[in-house]
């Protein structure tokens, strides 16, 4: 394939974090952070707009915004989203890591805004042509239409995880949110152009943890009934004589009543995979249909069994009394965390299974299928009837 014709990539950055480890705490973050070398990897050319700072790996980095910029505005943003709050009050909660990340992800804040009028007059700049290149979109997309939606570009969500997707070429996490979606929209014949595609990983940042010294059982994500904590605090109360390990952001105080539970620091980086790796389970309870819920993923590739809840992405990330345990009641959860202590799992197993199943490099042919078969619907080769089947069978 010619320069001209290589397949060149526009990756967006999330508007309130920079591309970089200190926020791979941010799930989607943390796939733009790996978007650029599993791409590159196939031959393809990616093209990163974010913040002054990024660490994409991408073949050019577009500064949309200096890293002075970003921090003014994310203070003004949050004096958007809390006019009561003094100037004091933000800087303390910008500086609190124990706050979600998440809650500046809000399209009309001064951030996002700037961000889209930088994007609009720079995506022209790279963009050749609708038969070469596509924009791919890592959050929902609301956050960039201000932008996109005046641009002649052809536009793919990558990894959707969240409620409310609306271009017409997708690529879900889950099967589970896919199915959910398609009832959601009441759509009776499926669209051939929503794809799914799981979470990809580096597996040499996840290191592999054989053998556990000390019984420990570990929660890790945002710090919220949602997520399940409830559940957590009451297995706890059962195990009296094992630490229970609460980690992520959010307010601990109401779980810290378990004289077992104690409470980690919000992690990024390698210290995700020396926290999970020294877990004998992770607890992923979660009371909502997760998309794909990542830590669990990411606790299997240090070898660490999980016990969650028989719905939604579990299903599909954990192999049912092999990998860890799909529960429905907290009799079941006791199960899986005595199952755990008792050495019942394979460790070995788990790790050599979730590496075959998230390594980036292999996940990076599906990637590549995926964008060529849209690429055709522009390219002249007629779209669903195209001669050129793009399917990778070796």
């Amino acid at each position: 394939m010619s320069e001209d014709n290589k397949i060149r990539l526009h990756l967006l950055g999330i508007p309130h974090t920079i591309t970089t480890n200190e926020f791979s705490n941010c799930a989607y973050t943390g796939k733009v952070l790996r978007f650029s070398p599993m791409m590159i990897s196939r031959g393809f050319e990616v093209y990163h707009y974010g913040t002054e700072g990024s660490e994409s790996n991408a073949t050019k980095q577009i500064d949309l915004l200096t890293k002075k910029e970003w921090e003014d505005l994310r203070i003004k943003s949050y004096k958007f989203l809390y006019p009561e709050l003094s100037l004091e009050d933000v800087t303390k909660k910008l500086a609190d890591k124990t706050k979600f990340i998440g809650e500046l992800g809000n399209w009309n804040t001064p951030i996002y805004e700037m961000f889209n009028k930088k994007l609009e007059l720079e995506l022209p700049k790279y963009y050749r042509s609708r038969k070469t290149d596509i924009v791919c979109i890592p959050i929902s997309p609301g956050g960039y239409n201000q932008s996109l939606n005046k641009l002649n570009v052809v536009c793919i969500e990558t990894g959707i995880g969240y409620p409310n997707p609306c271009k017409p070429f997708r690529i879900y996490e889950s099967y589970a949110l896919k199915h959910k979606h398609l009832g959601k929209e009441n759509i009776i014949e499926c669209p051939n152009y929503w794809f799914v595609v799981p979470n990809y990983y580096n597996i040499d940042e996840w290191k592999f943890v054989p053998k556990i010294q000390k019984k420990r059982i570990g929660f890790f994500g945002r710090i919220t009934r949602i997520k399940g904590c409830g559940i957590f605090k009451e297995v706890a109360k059962r195990f009296p004589d094992v630490e229970f390990v609460i980690c992520g952001q959010g307010d601990p105080s109401s779980f810290l009543e378990v004289p077992n539970i104690v409470y980690k620091l919000p992690i990024c980086g390698i210290e995700r995979s020396d926290y999970l790796g020294s877990l004998t389970a992770i607890l992923c309870p979660s009371l909502f249909m997760e998309p794909f819920c990542g830590v669990n993923v990411e606790a299997q590739l240090c070898g660490t069994p999980v016990i969650a809840n028989n719905f939604g992405a579990f299903i599909e990330t954990v192999e049912n009394l092999k990998t860890g345990l799909l529960c429905h009641t907290l009799a079941e959860f006791c199960t899986g965390v005595q199952m755990a202590l008792d050495d019942k799992f394979d460790r070995k197993y788990i790790r050599e299974r979730a590496v075959e199943k998230y390594n980036m490099y292999n996940l990076a042919k599906n990637y590549e299928y995926v964008f060529k078969c849209i690429l055709d619907i522009s390219n002249g080769k007629n779209g669903w009837y195209s001669p050129d089947n793009h399917m990778i069978l070796d």
